[in-house]
């Protein structure tokens, strides 16, 4: 069986903080709406069933139709912990857990991930330049504790081996750059093709590359 798609999101009017001296509020939410169609996008071209969870029910009312929605649970609190009960939730075999900012996504990339993937029990990663976890598909979840945040690649590695999965870390180039700070957005824009995805061409067409911040960060 084809792994479920877990992607998190959270509430867009507390999207992306650390962007807060490049973009309004509306402008960081519509950034995450756009990242998160070209997510979809992906995960549906690449024939596997996206679920996104998220508490708020704004983005419950964009998602298109096909794409099942689970509501977080008032009770936990933290990223990681949300994600891991919602694993449990899932109750399936292979989990790929996936970012909503990663703008380059597509099913190509998303295939090929899984391609790379060792057979169970394993864990495979896909890890930004600032040692995060972009992407990770578990087989099965729940062997280790997550631990989402600042050098979660590391983290979720070591935990992998010591549960006694295969680790394999997956050369995915598309899945690599996620919108965090002005210098993913400066990254996304040097390119041809990332200023032609959707969250590319709304930065340009809201001039981000003449405001003070874009050079900072």
């Amino acid at each position: 069986m084809p792994p479920t798609v877990l992607i998190p999101v959270n509430r867009l009017d507390r999207a992306k903080g650390r962007l807060a001296a490049l973009l309004e509020p509306g402008e960081r939410a519509e950034l995450v709406r756009r990242s998160l169609g070209t997510v979809l996008e992906a995960v549906r071209g690449a024939g596997l069933e996206a679920v996104v969870l998220t508490s708020d029910d704004a983005v419950r009312g964009i998602l298109p139709e096909g794409v099942r929605a689970l509501a977080e649970e008032a009770r936990i609190e933290g990223l990681s912990a949300q994600l891991a009960r919602a694993a449990e939730r899932l109750g399936v075999d292979d989990l790929l857990i996936l970012h909503a900012d990663l703008p380059l996504a597509t099913a190509e990339a998303l295939r090929e991930l899984v391609a790379q993937a060792p057979p169970s029990p394993s864990a495979t990663l896909v890890r930004p330049e600032d040692g995060g976890t972009n992407a990770m598909l578990l087989r099965p979840p729940g062997r280790f504790a997550l631990a989402y945040g600042r050098g979660s690649g590391d983290l979720h590695e070591s935990a992998a081996r010591e549960a006694g999965l295969a680790v394999r870390r997956a050369e995915a180039p598309a899945l690599s750059l996620d919108l965090d700070t002005p210098g993913d957005v400066r990254t996304l824009l040097s390119t041809a093709a990332g200023r032609e995805t959707e969250a590319g061409r709304y930065l340009v067409g809201i001039g981000v590359e003449g405001r003070e911040a874009y050079g900072e960060g």
